[in-house]
């Protein structure tokens, strides 16, 4: 779609990022910052956009080929996941050593992907479903790439090229399911159960391909996650490497970089999601997802 109203340049500081807002009916990526109620249009040449996919892949990546456009109400209530429909998202494993550790495991050998489809996003503010199949509900805190760039076989010191930003996610895990089969498909991948967002901020502002950024998870107003993303195993440029070795890379694929230490179902005693817990994922410079999480049959 066109949007019609003069466009002006974008100041990209101050965790100023990409969001999906629920806009006239529909969705429309914007320029945002967060708990910010206001937001402008994101446009490449002139056209307004409902996903970030086709977004990216019309500015080729590049920030500069981005523009802001008309001013609409954007608060936390109306955000989307900033990426409604992914052509890939990748996760990890095991991809903190002190995680690895609490979880009995070393480190692996190689980056451990798993791998999730659209219907398991939602909304960085939404409240979110616990399914009644399950009591074993667990938090994952976790730091997520965007790729910006159609690629294969990138070697991991041209990984800027390919990388357009950061944002933030909730791996929830049905833990009794994900042990059902070796590849955690089943406890990792169930509909709406991934928060993501709330903006996508590009990766020059947050420090390139090797960020060293603070990453938290409180539960209920409780710190249970507290790392950095310097303390991933396989950071941004390894695994766009390896990842782009088995696979195309395209404009917004998700790469959901692993979670660190402070899982619940590893603890004694264990400290799971209930009707009416409150978990915020934090990434320092991007800004937090905060869901509550409701017993699917109390809607």
């Amino acid at each position: 779609m066109t949007d019609p109203t003069r466009t002006s340049s974008v100041d990209w500081t101050d965790g100023l990022g990409l969001a999906r807002v629920l806009h006239g009916g529909g969705p429309l990526v914007a320029l945002r910052r967060d708990g910010e109620a206001e937001a402008r249009l994101a446009l490449v040449d002139g056209e307004a956009f409902t996903d970030l996919p086709a977004l990216l892949d019309a500015a080729q990546g590049d920030t500069a080929a981005i523009e802001a456009g008309t001013v609409i109400k954007a608060p936390d209530e109306l955000l989307l996941s900033p990426v409604g429909r992914p052509g890939k998202i990748i996760c990890l494993g095991q991809n903190y050593l002190a995680h690895a550790k609490e979880s009995g495991r070393e480190g692996p050998p190689h980056p451990d992907l798993f791998p999730k489809w659209h219907t398991s996003l939602t909304a960085p503010y939404a409240d979110v479903a616990l399914p009644p199949e399950s009591d074993q509900i667990d938090y994952e805190s976790e730091f997520a790439i965007v790729i910006g760039a159609r690629a294969r076989r990138v070697a991991a010191e041209d990984a800027e090229r390919v990388v357009f930003g950061y944002t933030v996610a909730n791996d929830v895990s049905v833990r009794d399911f994900q042990f059902h089969c070796a590849g955690r498909i089943a406890g990792k991948a169930w509909d709406g159960l991934t928060p993501v967002g709330p903006v996508v901020v590009p990766a020059g502002q947050l420090g390139g391909v090797r960020p060293d950024l603070a990453l938290k998870g409180i539960l209920d107003g409780e710190v249970v996650q507290d790392d950095r993303t310097s303390s991933l195993l396989y950071g941004t440029p390894e695994l766009v490497a390896y990842i782009s070795t088995v696979m195309t890379l395209e404009p917004g694929d998700l790469i959901l970089t692993g979670t660190p230490a402070g899982i619940g179902f590893v603890r004694e005693p264990k400290l799971l999601l209930r009707h009416g817990s409150v978990f915020e994922a934090r990434v320092e410079g991007i800004g937090a997802l905060r869901n509550r999480f409701v017993d699917e049959k109390a809607g």
